[in-house]
């Protein structure tokens, strides 16, 4: 009888290719054969070609959601019944379980993830499992409310160099616009001095290697689009919106197949509760344009007004649906993250994602296109080289350092004035030589 590990590498291929790619973690722990096999370029396209035509016939989108500080991937296929409509995969567990996430953006199949403590950043890339950690240059605290953006500068066809922008305009005390480049390792303090302003709960949207947000007039109330060019480092100019919102209305920003961009408007008058959705028509770093006319218009009643922190949603262009993703509207306490599904001619359904841990932790979703991005092509993990050097620095510290200290202090025995100063000496200066190169490198 052929063992599984014995048969060819192409039908061998065939097989685990159409694994989940939620699953892909423990098909790599299963052997080291399927592990090379997996890691390898042949079958990785392959993999994610047999995923996108199934997500293809089976006409499904899919989402990376953070919710209660985790990071799910998610198949939603507005097709089927309510019931079936989103479906979770599973939970990425490249990281450790204490991570908490609380915020997650997505460009060009890496997530950027920030920690619920706001000390850490890590870019990922959850297809290879690959995680980039970066150091952050500020002392963070609980109370600081940075906004990020993730990134590429397109260096030639085929080359692509991913950058974070991390910024924080709380007032003028608190003013901060960095940009982190992967390739170099490296912050870089931006000379950037705007006459308008992102508010702190905006969510950016990358397309194309480029950022967008909702901004507003410091001096006034005139509302735009804002851009952030990754290649020249620089915000470009304020592109008009379709319409112009009121200063407590709900705005989002959303992606349509990764080329355009989506955006909900919500009204806060007593009067309405009307939503909007338009989509754009042309999208670059100098010019946005949209279409003339509105994707999707209803009232939607008192009932439903999304937190200005959430109302994260994406459309379904073929269907005419809108999903908006926010706590249920039941309650003053809200216990459940809700899928709510807008139809075009006024239909609304709810999918309930299971129960709330935190009630201040909104879900928040944004399309996902796996990527063979490989970041250990440019850079190996820090964490995993500082205790690589570690345990060489231990090795020769053991071996060759103590026992010549040793050798020396045996050697000068005979002077009791030399070997005490000697024997403190030779061990302090050891532990700090141990202890500054340690630091050098992480």
């Amino acid at each position: 009888m052929t063992k599984i590990s014995n048969l060819p590498k192409d039908l061998v291929e065939e097989v685990l290719s159409r694994v989940p790619l939620t699953s892909l973690r423990n098909i790599r722990l299963t052997c080291k054969k399927w592990n090379i096999l997996s890691k390898g370029e042949s079958f990785a396209k392959k993999h994610l070609g047999d995923q996108a035509k199934e997500a293809a016939t089976e006409r499904e989108f899919m989402m990376v959601m953070m919710m209660d500080f985790r990071v799910y991937l998610m198949r939603v296929n507005l097709h089927n019944d309510v019931e079936s409509c989103i479906k979770p995969e599973g939970e990425l567990i490249c990281l450790d379980e204490e991570d908490d996430v609380s915020q997650v953006f997505h460009c060009d199949g890496l997530l950027l993830c920030i920690m619920e403590d706001n000390t850490r950043i890590v870019v990922w890339n959850p297809y290879w499992g690959h995680t980039w950690w970066i150091v952050p240059t500020h002392n963070f605290h609980k109370l600081d409310v940075y906004t990020y953006a993730l990134g590429y500068k397109q260096s030639s066809k085929s080359c692509r160099s991913y950058k974070i922008l991390r910024f924080i305009d709380f007032s003028r005390t608190c003013f901060e616009f960095k940009i982190y480049n992967i390739n170099s390792d490296s912050w870089k303090v931006l000379d950037v001095s705007p006459d308008w302003k992102i508010d702190s709960y905006s969510r950016g949207v990358s397309l194309k290697g480029n950022t967008y947000w909702f901004a507003r007039e410091r001096q006034g109330s005139s509302t735009f689009l804002v851009c952030f060019d990754f290649t020249r480092e620089r915000f470009r100019s304020r592109f008009p919106l379709p319409i112009q919102p009121y200063i407590l209305d709900t705005v989002s920003l959303s992606s349509v197949r990764e080329e355009q961009l989506a955006v909900l408007f919500q009204r806060s008058r007593l009067s309405e509760m009307e939503m909007e959705i338009w989509i754009t028509t042309k999208l670059e770093p100098n010019a946005v344009s949209w279409n003339s006319k509105v994707f999707l218009a209803m009232d939607i009643g008192l009932q439903f007004q999304f937190q200005v922190r959430a109302a994260s949603f994406f459309i379904d262009e073929e269907k005419k649906v809108v999903v908006v993703f926010d706590k249920e509207k039941k309650y003053l306490v809200s216990t459940h993250n809700i899928a709510y599904i807008f139809g075009e001619d006024g239909t609304l359904e709810q999918v309930d994602l299971g129960l709330s841990a935190d009630k201040f932790c909104y879900p928040l979703v944004c399309c996902y296109v796996p990527s063979l991005v490989q970041l250990y092509r440019f850079m190996v993990n820090t964490y995993k080289i500082q205790r690589f050097l570690e345990l060489i620095f231990d090795l020769w510290y053991t071996l060759f350092l103590m026992p010549l200290s040793q050798f020396w202090l045996c050697s000068l025995e005979s002077n009791a004035a030399l070997v005490c100063p000697a024997s403190s000496g030779s061990r302090y200066r050891g532990e700090r030589f141990k202890e500054e190169y340690l630091q050098r490198i992480s």
